[in-house]
């Protein structure tokens, strides 16, 4: 693959880490407006519990022939009113057990009948509540989201700079070519530190000795 290939191929991947990594960070970023949103925007009103029952998660799971995951959380109907207007609306809880039984007691102790209760409200939408605490499960998609783009998008515009950029050239490879031995050389002995070489023909002679053993020279005469 010659220079201009390579340029093309992670020119191609630069553009899709882009645009994969920007899409992650819009994502990561409306997630947690969204929850900026309702936890310090949405007013809060008192609301009423009017009835808590108990409504079962099924959670497929995601290794071949695994088992189901049946987790429990309470189902909440409040009452409560807004502009001098009364709604009731049902709403899950964040608190998840894994057994019927903790979410029944969770739905009895803390959502009795009658108990009061903070709620948030969408201004817009009355009908549309958040009540308990902050769920962290979402925040955190929305945070790993937006590292998960942070870190594509600035792979991508590392490689879309090496693709166009004038002076982030990529080095082409270099052949070297190797050097040709003849076969004497490569038969004959390889050379020490106290190699000389014959004044007549160049080769290389060991030191003492007296006739080069290629042309058969004196070497002390030369």
């Amino acid at each position: 693959m010659d220079i201009i290939e390579t340029k093309r191929d992670m020119a191609g991947k630069g553009v899709m880490g882009l645009c994969v990594g920007l899409a992650l960070v819009i994502v990561g970023v409306m997630g947690c407006r969204q929850l900026h949103i309702v936890w310090n925007i949405w007013p809060s009103t008192d609301g009423v519990v009017v009835r808590a029952t108990i409504q079962e998660i099924l959670t497929n799971p995601y290794a071949k022939g695994g088992l189901p995951v049946h987790n429990y959380t309470p189902q909440v109907e409040f009452r409560y009113s807004v502009g001098g207007k009364d709604y009731t609306t049902e709403v899950p809880s964040v608190n998840v057990a894994d057994t019927y039984e903790k979410a029944a007691a969770s739905a009895t102790g803390l959502y009795g009948v009658g108990t009061h209760h903070p709620i948030r409200y969408n201004p817009r939408d009355p009908r549309d509540i958040q009540f308990g605490t902050v769920d962290f499960g979402p925040l955190a998609v929305a945070f790993l989201l937006l590292v998960g783009g942070v870190a594509l998008t600035t792979v991508g515009l590392k490689w879309l700079v090496v693709a166009y950029v004038p002076g982030a050239e990529l080095a082409p490879a270099k052949r070297v070519a190797a050097p040709v031995v003849s076969i004497a050389e490569r038969a004959g002995p390889e050379p020490s530190t106290a190699t000389l070489y014959c004044p007549s023909c160049g080769r290389p002679v060991k030191l003492g000795e007296e006739n080069c053993p290629n042309c058969l020279k004196a070497l002390r005469a030369a």
